[in-house]
């Protein structure tokens, strides 16, 4: 099973704050607080460090680029891949459609309207 994790510790903004790595290769898993008031995190304890699991869209969106995923609004990150149109409806939303035919309703500043 392949978990996606961004560093604990030494991030950089740049994309190689994120680490793929498989199941196997975790050593063992405590947990992590960024703050004093903060949720505890699971932190995966590998051979080449410690990762978080992804949390914030900003992190999703940065790991998941490379596989096609991008902001579509504020609120909802989209696979562009799977994008089979977009439209306005009769009453001025914004309907993107998958190519399974899912839609969903996006913000009215979308990139993809």
């Amino acid at each position: 099973m392949q978990i996606i994790g961004v560093k604990i510790e030494n991030r950089t903004g740049e994309d190689s704050d994120f680490q793929a790595f498989d199941l196997s290769e975790v050593n063992y898993i405590s947990v992590y607080r960024r703050t004093k008031n903060s949720e505890l995190l699971p932190v995966y304890h590998t051979t080449h460090g410690g990762y978080a699991p992804l949390l914030t869209l900003k992190d999703i969106s940065q790991a998941l680029r490379k596989y096609g995923f991008d902001y579509i609004d504020k609120s909802t990150i989209v696979n562009r891949t799977r994008i089979k149109r977009t439209r306005t409806t009769d009453d001025g939303q914004y309907v993107t459609t998958f190519v399974d035919n899912s839609e969903i309703v996006v913000a009215s500043r979308s990139r993809y309207r």
